[in-house]
Parts: structure tokens; sequence; C-alpha cells
């Protein structure tokens, strides 16, 4: 406690004299080496995977002590992380097997008890994605606890590696990128409600809000055959498309009655559905669960659909 308060105490001015609100705690993870020594006598091999969870604890308690809440986002953590904050997955390569990764790494988080979770879509190092690649994962972005995207930056290094969306149009040679973009964004920002009442859930109850469909039908074996399908709060199944060139996607229904969220149609679960897939379309299903689309249909509304 006393070295958070005397590294702290050398930031306090970030907090009350220029008024930040939170802090991106990357690089939680640099404490390395067996042979460290820790102030309570613990090694490293001991102490270094609690070295990001102190990390986070300590910008947020700076935070809290200037009477604002404890916002940190972080790309390490371990056990006790729960309690400190948002994270993102780290820095993965703009690749569609990162992206199906990524994906893993998510749903995994989240039933570890981590709420606020994202990624840097379309991958944050190497080769610009192209345009199919980051608008996949701009879709799936948009559905998911956080949307960002971000990537390692060289100012003297021509072409620029900005994952912006006006930039990987450019790289690609793709305008419509910038407009696949803006009506996700867009959209987005219409979730947000739905987001803040479900997160409200999700905090009251440890159900997960990025949740993998093991947690609501652990007795469906199909369940485990669709890794990469996942809840967004209690209502929306969300299953992004993880393949280059796919004009079609199949997604797996469970029990229950389901609205895909783009077109209104309804279909009973426990079957395995097929729709079309343009570039900036993920696959999306409402749960019905009163059976008369009342639901459905207010949260398309509420989403301009």
């Amino acid at each position: 406690q006393r070295t958070r308060d005397w590294w702290t105490a050398k930031r306090r001015y970030l907090v009350e004299e220029l008024g930040i609100d939170g802090f991106k705690t990357d690089g939680g993870e640099h404490a390395w080496g067996d042979d460290l020594g820790y102030a309570d006598g613990r090694r490293g091999d001991e102490g270094n995977n609690l070295y990001p969870v102190h990390y986070a604890r300590a910008f947020g308690d700076l935070l809290r002590s200037a009477g604002k809440a404890p916002v940190t986002f972080s790309r390490a953590g371990f056990t006790g992380s729960q309690a400190h904050g948002l994270f993102w997955a780290g820095d993965e390569d703009s690749t569609w097997e990162a992206f199906r990764w990524t994906l893993n790494a998510g749903i995994t988080a989240a039933s570890c008890g981590i709420v606020y979770w994202g990624w840097d879509l379309a991958g944050f190092s190497g080769p610009v994605p192209d345009a199919e690649l980051y608008v996949r994962a701009a879709a799936a972005a948009a559905f998911m606890p956080v949307m960002q995207y971000h990537s390692e930056f060289h100012h003297h290094r021509r072409p620029l590696r900005d994952r912006t969306p006006w930039n990987v149009a450019e790289q690609s040679g793709d305008p419509t990128v910038v407009d696949d973009f803006r009506r996700l964004a867009h959209l987005r920002e219409r979730l947000v409600p739905y987001l803040a009442e479900q997160a409200r859930r999700t905090v009251a109850t440890s159900r997960p809000l990025m949740r993998g469909l093991f947690f609501d039908w652990p007795d469906d074996p199909q369940v485990w055959a669709w890794p990469a399908e996942y809840l967004l709060g209690d209502d929306l199944l969300v299953h992004p498309v993880t393949e280059p060139g796919a004009t079609t996607w199949r997604t797996y229904l469970p029990a229950g009655r389901w609205v895909d969220l783009w077109s209104g149609g309804a279909h009973d679960g426990g079957a395995v559905v097929e729709r079309e897939v343009p570039r900036a379309v993920v696959p999306v299903y409402v749960r019905d669960a009163a059976g008369d689309g009342s639901a459905p249909d207010a949260l398309r509304r509420a989403l301009g659909l």
C-alpha cells in the first residue's frame, strides 16, 4: 500500500489539475523474472501474476480518492482483476485467425468474471487489414462490451498503419469502408442504453455480459459445436462472421423463439439457420421470451431498424 500511495502521488496532478477521468494501464504485466523480490517477501514466481491486479487497482484508487469513477483499461490481469475496470485482448495481428482467437479470449474472459471487455478490432499489429476483415471485425465489435480500434503507430513509417476507417479505406482503395464504419458506429451508440441495462444485470447477478451459450443451455450438447456464438446480455445472440469471402452464415439457435435483428424474421430454436451476410452485417438474433415479438420489435425500433 505504501508503494502504491507513493507511485500514485506523483500522478495526482493528472486527476486533480488536468482533469483526467481514466487511465489506460497498458504494460501492467511488466514485472518479469522469477528472481524478483517484493516488499512482502514474495519472489517473482509467486507475485508477478498479481502485479497487473495491483497496477490497475492503484490507478483506480487514485481516481476514487478524487471522487471519480475508477476507470482503467488494461490488457493484463489475473485472479482479482475482475474488480478493476475494463480490459482488452492485447496486441493481435490483423488476421482472420487472430479474429477467431480473440472471440475465444473474450468469451473466456467473461466466463472468468470480466464484465467490460473488447479488442483492437481487426488487430493491432502487422500489415493493415484489408477492407473485408476490417468491416467484419467492426460489425462484430459493435456487439461486444467494448468497441474500439487501435494500432501500433510509427509516424516516420509510410504507409501509416493506423487502423482508423479512413486509413484502411485509403490503403485498401475502398472508400465504402468509411460509410460502413459510420453506420456501425451510429448503431453502436443506439445500443448503449441496452448495454447499460444489461451491465447492471451482470453486476447484480454475476451472469456474464458477453456470455457463452453454455451458461444458459448447459444441457444442450450442440452449443459446444458453435464456440464462436455468444449472448450479449440476456437478449442478443451474436455470431460473428470470421471467414473471408463468406456470403452466407449458419448459426445454431438454442431452445426458444428468436427474431433476426436485421430482417425481423422469426425462428424456432433447437435448429441451425442460415442467412445472407453482406460485409457490414453480423448475424444477431433477439430472444423472444414472450413469444409475441413485442420485445424484439421494441429493440429493433430503438436501434432504428
